[in-house]
């Protein structure tokens, strides 16, 4: 298959550090050329469109037509106008333009494979302009991710985006999400424009498989039970915003402490709310026993992973609880507590009791008592490590969601 692979959402392809959106991507299109397959990626990249055929080597991509000339003049024109009189925001140049961008660069694609973000609908123009299937995946609840940014769109401003995307989602073949909680927000959120058959999860990957070989993991070494006179660590990789969950998390570790469990905990991560964290930190006379690592590559997180004892994923007021970070653990060989919802069986990439751990979101006390559990028993740990690598090594490696893919490609294609 010849793939076209389309984001229009800013994201960061070109220069690591790469972020989740970008490490998703590249990870995704990389697993795809492996298995055979031609791909070329067009992007949006600080504010300018470019392709690339391999992720290394980007050229700028100029729209005939649109780029230049009256056309980019009246763009400016109706872009001031909108500007003075507040006008409600439907992106339509910028949508328009990427979709001649596909029909200039893509048009001997089979596919288009798109990202799907908000009021952007290049990529279902372009579908429809020249007949090609359109697999749209959904990363998430846009509007969610706005209201918990506190900029979720009003009135008539709201509506339009709407329209706008349920038009894009009636366009798809197919749409592929990352989550089962994702795929049922995604039904909630456009009930007549997908039906429910066309609508599938593929979970991420996780490139810790590859990096990472059994006997290099804590849980898997002949003596791999912590020293009793060394702490329990307790890691933790993502975001400081309050939906993350870090300040629950850290409250939990200080109260396990007060009961007598020996933890550390480990934070790998920057972003807003950092500082928040770090004040908490010393609130709670916490110091001496939190580290703060920084963002840092794969390459730098997996002997960090691989030499801890417990993964966390403390997910708080937040609808999908199937972070990447749970498979990064997993394939490091470490039980996960997850926040999650036990009765619906979410997340779906942690079992209770053999993977990991499931608690209530936001409740201190069961986080507590995971921690303190967990702490005081190194055989269940061991258990539930070696478990979350085979099962990882089974389900998790990028090679395995390039195949669900290109299953659904195929399907996609068929008479």
């Amino acid at each position: 298959m010849k793939i076209g692979v389309l984001t229009q959402q800013p994201v960061a392809l070109r220069r690591p550090p790469f972020d989740g959106p970008a490490s998703h991507l590249r990870h995704v299109v990389r697993a795809l050329r492996e298995q055979g397959h031609q791909l070329r990626v067009l992007a949006v990249l600080d504010g300018s469109l470019w392709r690339t055929d391999d992720l290394e080597q980007f050229a700028p991509v100029e729209v005939r037509g649109m780029d230049r000339g009256p056309l980019r003049w009246m763009e400016r024109a109706v872009r001031r106008v909108q500007f003075e009189l507040r006008l409600p925001y439907a992106a339509l140049f910028e949508s328009t333009r990427f979709a001649l961008a596909c029909r200039q660069e893509l048009a001997d694609c089979d596919l288009f494979y798109e990202r799907m973000s908000w009021v952007s609908y290049g990529g279902a123009l372009a579908s429809r302009w020249l007949h090609k299937p359109l697999v749209l995946e959904n990363n998430g609840d846009h509007l969610a991710d706005l209201a918990a940014k506190g900029i979720a769109p009003q009135g008539a401003q709201r509506r339009l985006s709407l329209a706008c995307m349920t038009w894009a989602v009636r366009q798809a073949a197919y749409v592929v999400t990352t989550g089962e909680g994702w795929r049922d927000q995604f039904l909630q959120r456009y009930p007549h424009a997908a039906p429910a058959e066309r609508v599938s999860t593929v979970e991420n990957g996780t490139e810790l498989v590859s990096l990472l070989h059994r006997q290099q993991l804590h849980t898997f070494q002949a003596q791999p039970t912590t020293p009793s006179d060394q702490p329990v660590t307790i890691v933790y990789v993502g975001g400081f915003l309050p939906w993350q969950g870090v300040a629950t998390l850290l409250r939990a570790t200080g109260r396990a402490r007060q009961q007598g469990a020996a933890v550390r905990l480990l934070l790998i991560g920057a972003g807003p709310g950092l500082a928040d964290a770090a004040d908490l930190t010393m609130d709670l006379d916490l110091e001496a026993h939190v580290t703060f690592g920084g963002p840092m590559p794969a390459e730098e997180l997996a002997p960090l992973l691989a030499q801890a004892d417990l993964g966390a994923s403390p997910y708080c007021g937040w609808p999908e609880f199937s972070g990447l970070k749970i498979l990064d653990y997993k394939a490091a060989g470490l039980p996960t507590i997850a926040s999650g919802d036990l009765g619906a069986g979410r997340p779906a990439t942690v079992q209770h009791g053999r993977t990991g751990t499931i608690v209530p979101p936001c409740d201190e006390a069961a986080l507590t008592a995971a921690i303190i559990q967990l702490a005081a028993d190194p055989a269940l740990r061991r258990r539930m490590g070696q478990a979350a690598r085979l099962e990882a090594e089974e389900r998790h490696g990028w090679e395995h969601t390039a195949r669900q893919l290109a299953q659904i490609f195929e399907q996609v294609l068929a008479p």
